[in-house]
């Protein structure tokens, strides 16, 4: 099947800039040559420690950030080459779901303009009768009362809200959708809720999703495949049911061994890993992890290992599985 979503060596690096005429001095690398495909249909998890490149990975793709380099192909087409114009009316296929519910919608708008927004500004030929019929059948898939409409962000609680993000970004019958910690800010019996949404809209709407988390739980739960970042770059890559079974990249491991069990007497191997992650205006030669790696060799610290499938559907970058 052709993947609705390529991603080619993509990068987003931030110039950091010193003296009086701005001379670029280094360079931020948020994102430093990922790689990956999503199949229409399928949920993509992406997962990794604050300030590994997540969010601006699903940013870039959409571009809401322009990227450094890379290609991002969605239906075959580089969507980095299109033109402002073109890429307007492009964006009716790509949409995202943010994470604070509290700041992305506009407390001066009610919920009807937020959701008329979209559609007046792509759907022109749109009567106002079939604006309001829209409205009001997202509003029903969402789970809210269409008359709900009339209100303010204010008048709901963080779990109608996202819902309402949600509605927001299915206005335009989108085919991708960017999650972007959607449900981090909610209440875990919230979360519960949003994320069983989410699953029933996409079964109806046959959306396919990239869901950007830190949370493992929550994407041992709704993720047909996971991917691992760590200082800007993928570090492994397998379907969900593998990877929670077993992690093959230390760093997988280590953030899998953190995950709270239900049995307090269950008997597991807790990897507790040394030092911080480094700084990314000049990260460590060769694998970004081995300074805090315990399987750390030579040749971690000399050469960038190789994204390679170790097996049928899993990646790794790792200099133990070169040898």
């Amino acid at each position: 099947m052709k993947p609705l979503l390529e991603v080619k060596d993509l990068k987003k690096h931030y110039p950091i800039k010193k003296g009086l005429f701005g001379k670029q001095v280094g360079a931020v690398k948020a994102v430093d040559g990922v790689s990956f495909s999503i199949q229409p249909g399928e949920t993509l998890g992406i997962v990794g420690e604050s300030g590994c490149g997540k969010s601006t990975t699903g940013r870039t793709i959409l571009r809401l950030i322009e990227p450094t380099a890379g290609e991002v192909l969605f239906d075959g087409q580089d969507i980095r080459k299109l033109p402002p114009d073109e890429m307007r009316k492009f964006r009716t296929n790509m949409q995202i779901v943010f994470q604070d519910p509290y700041a992305s919608l506009d407390p001066r708008w009610t919920v009807q303009r937020t959701l008329e927004e979209p559609l007046r500004t792509h759907l022109k030929l749109l009567s106002e009768a079939e604006i309001k019929d829209r409205i009001a059948e997202l509003m029903s898939v969402v789970g809210l009362a269409p008359y709900h409409a009339s209100r303010f962000p204010h008048e709901f609680s963080g779990g109608q809200r996202q819902r309402i993000g949600i509605a927001r970004a299915l206005a335009l019958r989108p085919k991708f959708v960017v999650c972007d910690e959607p449900v981090s800010a909610l209440d875990v019996s919230i979360q519960a809720q949003v994320l069983n949404l989410m699953q029933d809209l996409q079964s109806q709407f046959s959306l396919t999703y990239m869901f950007i988390s830190h949370d493992l739980s929550v994407v041992k739960f709704i993720c047909d495949r996971v991917g691992v970042m760590y200082l800007g770059r993928m570090v492994e890559m397998a379907p969900t049911a593998e990877m929670f079974a077993e992690p093959l990249h230390p760093y997988t491991k280590a953030l899998m061994s953190a995950v709270p069990v239900p049995d307090p007497e269950a008997a597991r191997e807790r990897i507790v890993l040394t030092g911080d992650v480094p700084n990314p205006q000049s990260p460590p030669t060769g694998c970004t992890f081995h300074t805090r790696c315990p399987y750390v060799m030579d040749s971690c610290r000399q050469a960038v290992p190789e994204w390679r499938e170790v097996s049928p559907g899993r990646h790794v970058a790792c200099h133990l599985f070169e040898q």
